[in-house]
């Protein structure tokens, strides 16, 4: 039998009408690869709000803090979510700007590669489709049954089994510089910046087997990952009187840690600063 990942939903629903034996799905110890520790980073984004706040009660130009909300969204990923930031920062001359905060990213998933070469007739291995966010350990080919007259069949192949990525969810603290230029007087304005957003993430991750019967999913690890990776962005300020500015931009980062294949996402908010 062969069964397409893309009809999950249908297989959980009759795996005993299919016949199919589920394995165990309880979480396997965790391989957690932590850079930087959660409670660290948080720390660290209390700090950098603090002295940003701190910067721009002495910064000439004053400061700013703001509350954004956003989608976010990826070409390397398969479903991605939306997204919450909290911003604050110093205006160190009328263009130029540190920001701090923290950023939320939401639940980043990938959906589970599809099986394929399942049946006798197919000369390969038993591999899978649009696995590139993971592994695939490849079982024998086996040996063919001749058909006289007709195909050679591999009725013996050995199962293969997908490793890889299922889900994250990366949250963490931004610094950066931005730079804005005025376009009509003080009232609108476009900007850019580049930093760092030091992350941390949630993650689960899959573990796929396929035989040429039936296809079997487990759930492989569930664990805690960070990193620190670079952010750019840009966009446009609308400051309609001074003490409110309305922002809207677009944020690109490329996530990546022993544990997470390289994704990147973009996150596209819009939000509100409070200037003092």
């Amino acid at each position: 039998m062969s069964l397409g990942l893309g009809q999950r939903g249908d297989f959980w629903l009759n795996k005993e009408k299919n016949n199919i034996k589920i394995l165990d799905d309880s979480p396997m110890p965790s391989r957690t690869s932590a850079l930087i520790a959660p409670a660290r980073l948080t720390k660290f984004a209390s700090l950098f709000i603090l002295l940003a706040t701190c910067s721009a009660s002495n910064a000439g130009e004053g400061g700013f803090i703001g509350v954004y909300g956003g989608s976010v969204y990826s070409g390397d990923a398969d479903s991605t979510s939306n997204s919450f930031k909290i911003l604050t920062g110093a205006h160190v001359t009328s263009n130029l700007s540190l920001e701090l905060g923290y950023l939320n990213m939401g639940t980043t998933s990938y959906d589970d590669p599809t099986a394929i070469n399942q049946a006798a007739t197919s000369r390969s291995n038993i591999s899978f489709s649009d696995a590139d966010h993971g592994s695939v350990s490849f079982g024998p080919l086996g040996e063919p049954t001749p058909v006289d007259p007709g195909q050679d069949l591999y009725e013996n192949k050995g199962s293969s089994t997908f490793t890889g990525m299922s889900e994250f969810e990366p949250q963490g603290a931004i610094v950066s510089l931005g730079y804005s230029y005025p376009l009509i007087n003080k009232t609108l304005s476009i900007f850019a910046k580049a930093g760092f957003y030091a992350w941390w993430a949630d993650y689960e991750t899959v573990e796929i087997t396929a035989s040429q019967d039936n296809v079997i999913r487990a759930i492989e690890d569930e664990g805690e990952t960070s990193a620190v990776n670079t952010i750019t962005g840009g966009g446009l300020i609308y400051t309609p009187i001074p003490q409110l500015s309305f922002r809207a931009e677009i944020e690109t980062t490329q996530i990546s840690s022993g544990v997470m294949p390289k994704t990147r996402l973009q996150n596209i908010s819009i939000g509100a600063n409070w200037e003092f």
